[in-house]
């Protein structure tokens, strides 16, 4: 598009960036909507906004997380392709076995989706606590799909174990430490039965990316080299080579440099083939989790990113895989992974909407006119300075402007200003900034204070939200999460904005967004218009978001809606999952609704015998008060 052309949706789809970190999943329709492709590029396309007015005629409130059953199924499918191509590719000799860790995203309806997709391709699950562990015991239906059991664990944990495996389920205890050997030693002869095992390896190479403490040697969990061969002798002693079926590692979720994962593929694939000779049903090689997902687009090493693809991620694996058995001589094992956050991240989109905007600082000014409203110098000379800007002069005028506001700030903190002549300053200040920033774009090269000038100059739209209900990770670490507006993407933004939730905490905010070349401290947006719901989409939510979130200010989860196409081709809202109410809550910290009722009673009754209220005007407010416990926790 060449510059000064008419703003138009391919516009929009370069600036918020949707071809680089959608995947194929996301992008904008001929009407301006954000839409989403379910089976990716060339699938049907779901109009966002259309789905928001689907959801309200359905009186389904914002916020809502909007989870799309069909990327699910294609992540499956993706994954699945790739290990596929690249055994066939490499004439590797074992098979594939996805296993889905249900800690990143345990929402039942989520579970049962991917279980659903996934049974054909015999889709295991991965639990690490005995919640997630009794969970699955129930949905894992499939005889020929993995269930394994990592985390610590204690007698009741290995006993649940047995009772899959009993029942017929391909069970694979995890060893994490050494003395969990010595119980199942204990179990196994209580209840004659012989547990399928796996030993998760401590490495010495570390991962890459923010979780790269999750591998090396001073990792949380997992056995040493010394500790495996002990364990080995250990079971040796007992006869028992035979229960060891699966060598597992963990290099850190996100791995955002492929160099990381093929040393630790390659250390993995070493212990294995040691491994082979003392134990004869060894069969499984799980690289565990780690595949990431590029949240910026950017396809590089930095944390939100990645610099490889999926198909890169399974060809490396088998190639290092095969090339270490057959040096070794020994069969090539099935490949388990455990990417959950590829598999589930792409599947959640939360929609909120604007409910208003604060710290307006995209102002403009008449500065002929200022004279005739101040004889405060400093201000004339603010305005003055708005007269005189040019792109020559626009980093000398800056500092200048920052000199004359620092004068202006003083002599009102004294009591030599009145409050309208500060008004109309700042006034000066800020439209002064602005032109400033509008003058650097005829400018060769921008000088560094410049550059920050568009950060310091956004407004603030306030979302119906909470940031640590249903994005902690922005909040706690800030991950970067693609943010876009779901309509009137074929206008131009002209707002650069952040993102404020509805929270009583200055930490609920969005200030880091996706870009290219770095973070970008600003969104680009629209005006709001009058009487217009304006809604913001935040996407690749799946993993991790629902189950980390913070009730901050007793704000609870969000409405959350599964969407499928039907096979006539319609859209079907399969699953609605309400969510919290005040009532619900409250009942979380330990206020009971009879209770709080009660007390509320109380409160009326002595207002009525002092003579503030009237009976009805009691019942009236007792009626409103009770109502309020069933109602969502977001604004109306």
């Amino acid at each position: 598009m060449l510059p000064g052309a008419p703003w138009d949706v391919a516009k929009s789809i370069q600036l918020y960036g949707f071809d680089y970190w959608g995947a194929g999943y996301f992008g904008v329709n001929d009407q301006g909507n954000a839409i989403v492709r379910p089976d990716g590029h060339g699938g049907p396309e779901l109009d966002l906004h259309e789905l928001v007015d689907q959801a309200r005629q359905r009186d389904i409130r914002l916020p809502i997380l909007f989870r799309f059953n069909g990327i699910l199924r294609h992540r499956l499918k993706t994954l699945h392709r790739a290990f596929s191509a690249a055994m066939a590719e490499y004439d590797y000799q074992g098979g594939y076995r996805p296993v889905y860790p249900i800690k990143v995203n345990q929402q039942r309806h989520v579970v049962s989706e991917l279980i659903s997709a996934g049974r054909d391709l015999h889709l295991g699950l991965e639990v690490g606590s005995k919640p997630e562990l009794v969970a699955a015991l129930a949905l894992h239906e499939n005889p020929d799909a993995l269930l394994i059991c990592n985390g610590y664990k204690d007698r009741q944990y290995l006993e649940l174990a047995m009772m899959a495996q009993r029942v017929g389920r391909e069970v694979i205890v995890v060893i994490e430490k050494p003395s969990e050997i010595d119980l199942l030693l204990q179990i196994s002869r209580e209840q004659d039965i012989e547990p399928g095992i796996g030993f998760r390896l401590r490495l010495a190479g570390r991962g890459a990316g923010r979780w790269e403490r999750s591998g090396g040697e001073r990792a949380k969990f997992g056995l040493n080299v010394a500790e495996i061969a002990a364990a080995l002798k250990l079971l040796k002693e007992h006869g028992k080579q035979d229960w060891v079926r699966l060598v597992h590692f963990h290099n850190g979720s996100q791995l955002t440099n492929i160099s990381s994962l093929k040393q630790a593929v390659r250390e993995a694939a070493q212990m294995y083939v040691q491994v082979s000779r003392y134990s004869p049903r060894l069969k499984y090689f799980d690289v565990g989790g780690g595949l990431a997902v590029d949240y910026d687009g950017s396809k590089t090493a930095f944390e939100s990113s990645m610099n490889y693809t999926v198909d890169e991620y399974a060809r490396d694996v088998v190639w290092i895989l095969k090339e270490a058995c057959d040096n070794a001589e020994v069969v090539h094992p099935s490949v388990v992974t455990e990417c959950g956050r590829a598999m589930v991240a792409f599947g959640s989109v939360l929609v909120a909407e604007v409910l208003g905007l604060a710290n307006t600082f995209t102002t403009t000014v008449d500065a002929k006119a200022v004279p005739g409203q101040t004889e405060e110098d400093t201000v004339l000379n603010m305005a003055q300075l708005l007269q005189d800007l040019t792109p020559k002069n626009c980093q000398e005028t800056l500092h200048d402007a920052v000199e004359l506001r620092q004068t202006m700030l003083s002599q009102f903190s004294l009591g030599l200003m009145s409050i309208e002549d500060r008004a109309l300053g700042d006034q000066c200040y800020w439209a002064l900034l602005n032109a400033i920033n509008s003058a650097t774009k005829e400018l060769h090269y921008v000088p560094e204070d410049l550059r920050r000038l568009p950060a310091l100059l956004t407004d603030t739209y306030f979302c119906n939200l909470s940031i640590f209900q249903s994005m902690p990770d922005s909040w706690a670490i800030d991950q970067i999460f693609p943010i876009t507006p779901i309509t009137r993407l074929n206008e131009e933004p002209r707002r650069r904005v952040v993102l404020a939730d509805i929270t009583c905490d200055s930490d609920g905010k969005v200030e880091r967004f996706a870009d290219l070349r770095d973070i970008k401290h600003y969104l680009p947006a629209h005006e709001l218009k009058e009487g217009e719901r304006y809604c913001f989409a935040v996407f690749l939510v799946g993993a991790y978001q629902e189950i980390l979130g913070d009730m901050h200010n007793l704000f609870g989860d969000t409405n959350a809606v599964h969407v499928d196409i039907a096979r006539d081709g319609r859209v079907a809202f399969t699953n609605v999952v309400h969510g919290d109410t005040v009532g619900d809550v409250l009942r979380y910290v330990a206020f009971e609704k009879s209770d709080l009722v009660e007390r509320w009673r109380h409160a009326l009754e002595a207002a009525v015998a002092e003579g503030r209220l009237t009976a009805r005007e009691s019942a009236v407010l007792q009626r409103k008060y009770d109502e309020v416990f069933g109602d969502y926790t977001y604004l109306r």
